[in-house]
């Protein structure tokens, strides 16, 4: 799950952002949750960890460029798009490795052009590559495509988006070659993409569509990680 912040202290201009950004996720079938920033501080004082910032230059108190600058110093990961009026300040993005910028007002087009370029990087900065001996030969495979892998007689089925993968090996292995912050043991038969869960509860995690149940001496644990994934206090 793509989890994104907007930062402007306009709020009829972070709302109608938040409009056209959902509209390119929903039609692109990427799940996602998205934060509206209306000071600097709200954000500065967050603790979530956000995959795509939008961050408006042009704020009263404390501008875009000071709030990416005190970002990047515990934040080096998020993808940073600055939003501005003024195109001719947004050439300073650089100092804080800013992909790109949009001009206000945003439209539907600059948006999707500018959600495809990040989604790029996020792919290619966020994935493990795997090579599957499957039975049909070897499979090139990216972390970014699991949705989650089971266990079952010394059996490895890696569940995707492209499909199932079955291949001999052990799920410690798999795990210590992942993101711990994107994926998580729920129980010694299954490692879970968290990207790719639309619910939780105290019992069992939905991915894919599928009902994977958590351990329960390792409920709260979970539950807070899968908290912390989305953003939110839950």
């Amino acid at each position: 799950m793509l989890r994104l912040a907007i930062v402007d202290d306009n709020p009829n201009d972070s709302a109608a952002l938040r409009a056209l950004v959902a509209d390119y996720l929903t039609k692109n079938n990427h799940a996602h949750v998205i934060q509206e920033f209306n000071t600097p501080m709200d954000f500065i004082r967050s603790t979530e960890n956000h995959d795509i910032v939008f961050m408006d230059i042009r704020m009263d108190k404390l501008d875009g460029l000071e709030v990416a600058r005190i970002m990047r110093k515990i934040n080096t990961d998020s993808v940073l798009v600055f939003v501005t009026a003024m195109a001719q300040l947004a050439i300073k993005g650089y100092e804080v490795d800013a992909l790109d910028f949009i001009v206000k007002p945003a439209d539907q087009g600059s948006i999707n052009y500018v959600l495809t370029k990040a989604l790029a990087r996020l792919e290619n900065s966020s994935s493990t590559i795997f090579a599957l001996k499957t039975s049909d030969g070897i499979v090139s495979l990216s972390s970014n495509d699991i949705t989650y892998v089971e266990v079952f007689d010394h059996n490895l089925a890696y569940h995707t988006t492209k499909g199932v993968y079955e291949v001999r090996g052990r799920l410690s292995d798999v795990i210590q070659k992942l993101d711990q912050k994107r994926f998580i043991m729920c129980n010694r038969s299954f490692v879970v993409n968290l990207r790719y869960v639309s619910s939780a509860c105290s019992e069992y995690l939905v991915v894919d569509g599928k009902k994977v149940y958590i351990s329960k001496s390792h409920a709260k644990e979970i539950m807070k990680h899968f908290s912390n994934f989305l953003g939110e206090n839950l």
